[in-house]
């Protein structure tokens, strides 16, 4: 498997940033949700392993060196098996911090009524551009809302609970000396220092702040159109 780095944190926890950490340490894609968005073509693999329940993460993630995020995050004992040398790095944040980004940013985009349900219609209709990435929408609605979720992220508690579930669930199945717990506020030194690399001179990246991401999805639900 060509994938040797893994970020085990949900969504919102500085995931892009760390994608692009790992690009410019390791000179290697790295796969975020945000790539399925950009080329669907292996969302096939994804449902036809959801189905099946035996996702060929191999053939998934072939030509990326890491992968953070979703869909990956949930699958970290699968991704180990495969290759148990697998370094993992886990994005990390207060739960009501985590929380209150996710109800303000990605959640925004999931259907919670009629006149959501409608301008999802009505935006298929209208953008060639929208019907193209509408079926990972509708894939990741199934995999994190109606799964992770259970269909009950607006219950605040019970969202924060599967997210503590989640941080106990990746120290209890990753080996110590192969896990980070990782803020992306604390920079370029701890990893660096896990992934026995040099500490570059640019500044860390930060990506994906909540402006940004919210202009983003206004122009998606609004206008039906995807941007990167």
């Amino acid at each position: 498997m060509d994938l040797h780095i893994v970020g085990s944190g949900l969504g919102r926890t500085g995931t892009m940033s760390l994608k692009f950490a790992l690009e410019l340490l390791t000179g290697q894609p790295s796969y975020h949700v945000i790539e399925l968005l950009k080329d669907p073509g292996r969302l096939p693999l994804l449902k036809e392993g959801h189905a099946k329940g035996n996702t060929d993460w191999a053939q998934f993630y072939r030509g990326y060196g890491s992968a953070v995020d979703y869909p990956g995050c949930l699958f970290i004992p699968e991704l180990l098996a495969l290759n148990p040398q697998l370094k993992v790095i886990h994005t990390t944040r207060e739960p009501e911090e985590w929380y209150e980004s996710v109800a303000r940013t990605i959640y925004r985009g999931v259907p919670k009524g009629p006149r959501d349900i409608f301008r999802m219609i009505w935006n298929s209709i209208r953008s060639k551009e929208f019907r193209r990435v509408a079926p990972v929408f509708m894939y990741n609605n199934k995999l994190i809302w109606k799964g992770q979720f259970e269909g009950k992220f607006a219950d605040r508690e019970f969202a924060m609970e599967v997210f503590r579930r989640h941080e106990a669930h990746i120290r209890e199945v990753v080996p110590p000396e192969q896990l980070l717990w990782f803020d992306v506020k604390d920079g370029w030194e701890p990893l660096c220092s896990f992934l026995q690399v040099p500490v570059p001179t640019d500044p860390f990246p930060r990506a994906n702040q909540r402006d940004e991401f919210n202009a983003k999805m206004d122009k998606l639900l609004l206008e039906g159109k995807f941007v990167p």
